[in-house]
């Protein structure tokens, strides 16, 4: 009597079935927004738990509601202890929600920040759980393609909580170890430049991003925040000459310098694979300088930060304009603020812990931050909401 009642209702409503898992969440406080909706803390009501959850609407999907299937699809299978578990998922008419484990620590760099003391033995700690993650993704050929320091955030605010991986919005399962990938995807400045050049991608995308993340943890800054546009910074990326600026970079190890090299390789065959990083003599963590970083990290963190602010000021600036223009012209184009332009705009990939706005290189004023997220040749699933774990 009771389904009977409730199908009824769905049919009457022209709500989906699973819509009923709704009423076992509380919805509490935003945690974020961005362009495709916004990430909500709530509490699962049978246990109490505290989770995250994901609201995607799907007007702003544009039609292409298969983003977030895929999404669920890669994440649903994904049990590690430094990857952000997908606890549950369901849909409404209008909203998809996605329902994560709940991570309150903050992200890597403001964690670091709050640090009263950071070495290069913490990084590698750090750097190390990036690595387990990744090497746990490839041997189930998943690609996350958007690893930066906002998607490495903590579990919760004690001294000893793991680093865990989130967002993959725009991850892909590969076929094969010889797929090639050609979606121009990624945040700038983490990208990797086969990304950039359009020349296919696989794994090693993952290797290049963290060892950007590697070398700006140990420094505050990024590897190429000397080059002022995407062409000199692509010429950049590709020269396999990375600079290490002494007045930072006395006294850590040459073990981590090797380390970031081999991450950073131009052609993406001689990069380092996961299982070699965690195998690097500088991740066992025996050959590190104990220098406290802080006080560098702390400054060039803190310029780049500065400069961020700047940018998004601007950003905001120009997409009102952007936007009169159009309502001016009777135009219904996009502002593609957030995402890669190739020859045509793409829409960005939904993100909704933060409407990103990343500086280009760290170091000039040329946005591109959330990937966009183009279709691919990956199949589309179809995926019954419920309780994953």
């Amino acid at each position: 009597m009771a389904s009977a009642i409730r199908g009824m209702w769905h049919h009457l409503s022209q709500q989906p079935e699973s819509y009923e898992r709704k009423h076992y969440y509380t919805f509490g406080r935003v945690l974020g927004a961005g362009t495709f909706g916004e990430v909500r803390e709530a509490v699962f009501t049978p246990d109490g738990r505290r989770v995250a959850v994901k609201v995607i609407r799907k007007t702003a999907l544009n039609g292409d509601e298969q983003m977030v299937l895929k999404e669920i699809d890669i994440v649903r299978h994904l049990h590690h202890p430094h990857i952000v578990q997908l606890l549950d998922w369901f849909e409404s008419k209008d909203k998809y929600y996605l329902v994560f484990q709940l991570c309150t620590g903050g992200e890597l760099f403001d964690k670091i920040c709050d640090y009263g003391r950071f070495t290069e033995e913490d990084a590698v700690k750090l750097i190390r759980c990036g690595f387990e993650s990744i090497a746990y993704l490839h041997s189930h050929n998943i690609v996350h393609r958007d690893i930066k320091p906002e998607n490495l955030i903590f579990l919760d605010e004690s001294e000893g909580a793991p680093l865990m991986l989130a967002d993959f919005g725009i991850a892909r399962i590969m076929k094969s170890d010889d797929e090639v990938l050609n979606t121009l995807c990624g945040s700038f400045g983490y990208a990797a430049p086969e990304i950039l050049l359009r020349l296919g991608h696989g794994k090693p995308v993952d290797i290049w991003s963290m060892g950007v993340v590697t070398f700006s943890t140990l420094c505050g800054y990024s590897p190429f925040h000397q080059y002022k546009d995407p062409r000199s910074l692509i010429m950049g990326m590709q020269s396999d000459n990375v600079e290490f600026d002494d007045r930072f970079w006395w006294g850590i190890s040459d073990y981590a310098k090797d380390f970031i090299r081999r991450c950073l390789r131009a052609d993406q065959h001689d990069r380092m694979t996961a299982e070699q990083a965690l195998q690097h003599p500088w991740l066992s963590g025996e050959h590190v300088s104990t220098r406290d970083l802080l006080p560098d990290v702390l400054h060039n963190f803190n310029a780049r930060a500065t400069l961020r602010r700047a940018v998004l000021k601007i950003q905001a600036v120009n997409r009102m304009r952007r936007l009169s223009q159009n309502h001016g012209s009777g135009s219904s184009g996009s502002s593609g603020n957030n995402s890669f332009n190739s020859d045509k705009d793409m829409p960005a990939a939904y993100d909704n812990s933060r409407n990103q706005a990343d500086v280009a290189a760290d170091g000039s004023t040329s946005t591109a931050p959330a990937a966009a997220a183009n279709g691919s040749a990956d199949t589309n699933p179809t995926i019954p909401g419920g309780w994953t774990g």
